[in-house]
């Protein structure tokens, strides 16, 4: 069956580690044809989601060549939404990049099956690091009203474990989105590249990177400040101070991911504005969401 979903979640279908499958608990219904695999829908708890909240994810719905056109896909992805409540989940959600070579296809999917039509919820910009540096032409004005303010730049090694216990019981009382939960990317994140803003008593924003080395390319997931100082200019500085760094200890050619949500509207519409002219490419997070019969 692995050859029917993305290589990054092939071991989903094969866990040992009964601790990680507690986590993840993943969902497999596959289709055969004799001894032959037809086709996989693939499931996962959301990441960054609690067990409790009963969500997950659609990571994958695959119909080998033979047997496409023939309806299989839909039957898979209604034998999943039944299998799922079992496992104690009410709602499932997909997100997928408008890059898709099947996007268009995937998405007719969808719709043919009753689900909500996908709407952007990020916005992603790829290019390289020399380029996001030559962009952010504001940065040093940017720069010196934060310090002006008495916020700075603070590295996650310096500053991360408060910017998580913030970050939740922002979250817990409704102040922060789900998204800007930092904790998701804990174990992979840079901890000198990831930048916290604040003050020496207060931190207000965070901005991440990860490292991917398989996509050979530098990844900021999450970048969020809060009331009433997002609309500062702060983030964008953030990112290009952390751009900077990628360029100064791995080369101006090192590429970049920043990502940006529907609910930042002015961040959305600068990367458009901005950087998509100098970008290697650009992508929509395509996202629907369907609550299961429970």
């Amino acid at each position: 069956m692995a050859p029917l979903t993305w290589a990054s979640y092939r071991s989903l279908l094969s866990l040992t580690d009964l601790e990680e499958k507690r986590l993840c608990r993943p969902c497999a219904v596959a289709a055969w044809d004799g001894d032959r695999p037809a086709g996989l829908a693939l499931s996962a708890v959301s990441p960054g989601r609690p067990l409790e909240a009963g969500e997950q994810t659609l990571l994958s719905l695959t119909v080998a060549r033979p047997w496409r056109r023939r309806g299989l896909a839909l039957r898979l992805l209604a034998a999943l939404e039944g299998a799922l409540p079992a496992l104690g989940v009410r709602q499932l959600a997909v997100s997928y990049s408008s890059r898709l070579p099947a996007a268009d296809a995937f998405a007719a999917t969808l719709r043919a099956a009753g689900w909500p039509e996908p709407e952007p919820s990020r916005l992603r910009i790829c290019g390289a690091v020399r380029d996001t540096v030559r962009v952010f032409r504001d940065r040093d004005s940017l720069m010196t009203r934060m310090m002006a303010e008495g916020f700075r730049l603070w590295s996650w090694r310096e500053r991360g474990t408060e910017a998580e216990t913030l970050a939740q019981a922002l979250i817990d009382r409704g102040e922060a989105p789900v998204w800007a939960r930092p904790t998701h990317w804990r174990g992979m994140l840079d901890p000198d590249l990831s930048l916290v803003i604040g003050t020496g008593d207060a931190i207000v924003g965070w901005a991440l990177c990860v490292h991917q080395l398989d996509l050979s390319r530098w990844f900021f997931p999450i970048g969020w400040v809060r009331p009433p100082y997002d609309r500062r200019g702060w983030l964008m500085g953030a990112y290009a101070e952390g751009a900077e760094r990628v360029a100064a200890r791995h080369g101006g050619d090192s590429v970049a991911v920043i990502e940006t949500a529907s609910g930042q509207s002015g961040m959305w519409r600068l990367f458009e504005r901005r950087f998509a002219p100098h970008a290697h490419w650009i992508d929509r997070m395509m996202t629907s969401e369907r609550l299961l019969n429970f």
